[in-house]
């Protein structure tokens, strides 16, 4: 991705209730808390600059960023949408739930430059519109918010310039920009501008009949393969440059699709000439003996196989010199079940010059894997699906729901899983991710954006069936639910639609790099 300096001046926040650092956090940690903010923020910006319509309301870090349609948020408008979002605060407006026939509704958001919003009523049809409407503006009601917009003085909030928008942040300290997901998303708004489908009630609007799904698919797909091509012509340029690339580390959250990207970036590679071989470090973990967690009780259940301290460090620090220096090295091989290595492990060979090792892993960006190995021999990838696709002009696909759906298909589909277990699992999982990937994804290389915005379509096929079978006794049929009505913003379409090099049958199988 192409690195940039982001602007860190804080234009907001003194309130004039002062709440604790826990009380804050609870706050920003709240779905309610942060869908109020985004509420008022839109809000704000069309009462300020009623000329100048926003899009956004995409996570990056603690915070949700938002552009212009057109042009750029000038100083001076910032200030008045932060004026504004002050005022609606402490003056404790109201958001008041009404219905709206659908033809008001849709006219109200045309003629407010709304065009996601009106895209949505327009593939959903319906006679009755729910909304919200604060001081005089109408939002489409997509979400549980707090009914006065004073709620939001529990949490700190502020606006921070990021040309040509801004973010509006939630962090109950300074923000933390996130430059390397902002250029992705960026990147990827830009594609979904230039293809008309920025939201899902345009992508609902591409014709069933003939090709226009078919080639919305095929060039999702293209742009995946010329990412793919561009981080293989990455590392030939250094090596042309005199710093040859001997290992390629791959981390990102779960069902981000590191598997089949591995496989295809190998490919990629081959074609320009490189040996890739991939290294599997799952199997460097640390014999039972000598994990940290088990010396106290000798209990296994102790072991935190998600902790960078579980992990052979050394062992892997060796084996990478060792291999990058042109030798041979016997890797490990670890048994689950014992939670101890078997034999001598397994024999893997030098790399010949052209050589270049692909890892992957949850731990593969933390610098203490590869501190053993020159930095210019390394070369670092995040990925993850950081869709763009808006749901109305101020909410999006969030990018967490995005990889839920990915993986409840694939442990439904390969490992019988249902889909309240793979939501019962979903909290712990993303808890390991905040410790050990998200930290260092600023570090990489290269951010590989593998989201496609045809996949939850498709998606779709498969979970409604059994998002529907969730009971309400069921402790995650609350999410089940808030799922259901992510999915019914969708039209379905069919997997055949899916080619089968795609990164999406990693998910839904019969892809040709099925390892299922």
């Amino acid at each position: 991705f192409q690195a940039f300096k982001p602007r860190l001046r804080i234009l907001a926040v003194a309130l004039p209730h002062r709440f604790g650092a826990m009380a804050e956090g609870v706050a920003a940690s709240d779905p309610v808390h942060r869908r109020t903010l985004r509420l008022a923020v839109s809000i704000a910006a069309e009462l300020a600059c009623p000329r100048k319509p926003l899009r956004g309301g995409h996570a990056v870090g603690e915070g949700f960023y938002y552009r212009p349609l057109t042009g750029e948020l000038a100083a001076d408008d910032l200030k008045q949408i932060e004026a504004k979002l002050v005022d609606l605060v402490n003056a404790g407006e109201a958001v008041k739930r009404i219905s709206k026939p659908w033809k008001e509704a849709v006219d109200y958001f045309e003629a407010h430059g709304l065009t996601c919003s009106a895209a949505m009523l327009k593939s959903r049809v319906l006679p009755e519109v729910a909304c919200y409407e604060c001081r005089g503006v109408i939002r489409l009601a997509l979400h549980k918010v707090h009914e006065s917009l004073d709620k939001l003085k529990a949490g700190k909030y502020a606006i921070v310039p990021e040309a040509p928008g801004f973010v509006a942040s939630y962090a109950s300290g300074d923000y933390v920009p996130q430059p390397a997901l902002l250029s992705s998303l960026r990147d990827h708004a830009q594609f979904g501008e230039a293809h008309q489908t920025p939201s899902t009630g345009h992508v609902n609007a591409l014709e069933q009949v003939g090709r226009g799904r078919q080639e919305f698919v095929l060039q999702c797909e293209f742009r995946q393969e010329q990412k793919l091509a561009a981080i293989a012509t990455a590392v030939k340029e250094r090596g042309d440059k005199g710093h040859q690339v001997k290992v390629i580390c791959i981390a990102g959250p779960t069902s981000s699709g590191k598997t089949t990207f591995a496989h295809k970036l190998c490919i990629y590679l081959a074609n320009l000439g490189f040996c890739a071989r991939p290294l599997t470090v799952d199997h460097y973990y640390l014999p039972l003996d000598r994990q940290p967690r088990y010396q106290a009780r000798k209990l296994r259940s102790d072991v935190d196989y998600d902790h960078i301290e579980s992990m052979d460090i050394d062992l892997v620090g060796e084996h990478l010199n060792a291999l990058c220096s042109g030798k041979s090295v016997m890797t490990p091989v670890y048994n689950m079940k014992t939670g101890n290595r078997d034999g001598d492990g397994k024999k893997f060979d030098a790399l010949p010059d052209s050589g270049v090792l692909v890892i992957e892993g949850i731990h593969a960006l933390n610098p203490l894997y590869t501190q053993a190995v020159d930095a210019d021999k390394v070369f670092k990838i995040f990925i993850s699906p950081l869709t763009a696709l808006q749901l109305d002009d101020f909410n999006v696909v969030k990018t967490t729901d995005h990889r839920l759906l990915r993986r409840m298909s694939r442990d439904y589909l390969f490992r019988g899983h249902s889909a309240s277990r793979t939501m019962g699992m979903w909290d712990n999982v993303r808890k390991g991710e905040g410790l050990w990937i998200f930290p260092h994804q600023n570090n990489a290389d290269f951010v590989m954006n593998s989201a496609a915005e045809y996949e939850v379509s498709v998606l779709k096929t498969f979970l409604e069936p059994l998002l529907r079978a969730v009971t309400p006794e069921d402790p995650n049929f609350a999410k089940a639910r808030e799922l259901l009505e992510l999915l019914d913003h969708f039209g379905s379409w069919p997997p055949e639609l899916t080619p089968g090099t795609a990164l999406l049958r990693e998910f839904i199988g019969d892809g040709s790099f099925d390892c299922h």
